[in-house]
């Protein structure tokens, strides 16, 4: 495996150590968790989202799994076999939401209903549902599985909109306050080619699919497929 940016080519059990390594050095150099933090990992049946929690796993975290359900056919369900099939595996423990059955509403009805687009919305229900289960079970940390390539899409979205403001608060840590847990994102040193190469190398099932709802956005919600 062929890391440019490294100038360096990996063997398999090299590779995978250097995946560990970068989450590592980003969990230290922004202080995002402690070996003692219990940490949410928001799981969406993703390359990413399944591999960050496989590399948590791994180093001995206190990672559980927090898996929502859109209501978005048989991609949801594809999307949370995987995910349950996954946590089983290695005796993790997962946590399960699903929208319509505990908030009365899906994404695809709530795209089409609102003056919102589908992924602005799907995007807020994430968020809030991430920070009101940690909150519920008593998680100190909500982890998602935005990588090197989703932070560089957003930095330049925003630079194109001039959205200063968005662009000042990018980082891979959002601070708890009062009513929201900690957010960090441990792959922020990662590119996506890497994380598709750690979930191939690692045997993790994960659905290739985009969401059918995205339409063109390049990074929505919580953690890409």
């Amino acid at each position: 495996m062929e890391v440019r940016r490294h100038n360096a080519a990996f063997c398999q059990p090299c590779f995978i150590h250097h995946v560990h390594e970068q989450v590592k050095r980003t969990v230290k150099s922004f202080d995002m968790f402690g070996p003692d933090d219990r940490i949410l990992v928001a799981v969406s049946g993703g390359k990413d989202s399944l591999g960050l929690w496989d590399v948590l796993l791994e180093l001995g975290y206190r990672a559980a799994g927090l898996y929502l359900g859109l209501g978005i056919g048989d991609y949801s369900g594809r999307s949370g076999e995987l995910t349950r099939r996954f946590a089983a595996d290695r005796g993790a423990e997962l946590i399960e939401v699903d929208l319509p059955a505990d908030y009365g509403y899906d994404i695809p009805t709530a795209g089409r209903r609102g003056s919102r687009s589908t992924c602005a919305v799907c995007g807020l229900s994430k968020r809030y549902v991430f920070n009101r289960a940690a909150l519920d079970h008593g998680f100190e940390v909500v982890a998602t599985g935005h990588n090197l390539d989703d932070e560089a899409a957003t930095l330049l979205g925003n630079t194109l909109r001039w959205q200063t403001g968005y662009m000042a608060r990018q980082f891979p840590v959002l601070p708890e306050r009062e009513g929201m847990v900690k957010k960090v994102k441990p792959l922020h040193r990662l590119s996506e080619l890497e994380t598709a190469a750690y979930a191939f190398l690692r045997g993790i099932d994960y659905v290739v699919e985009e969401c059918p709802l995205v339409g063109g956005t390049p990074s929505c919600g919580t953690s890409p497929p």
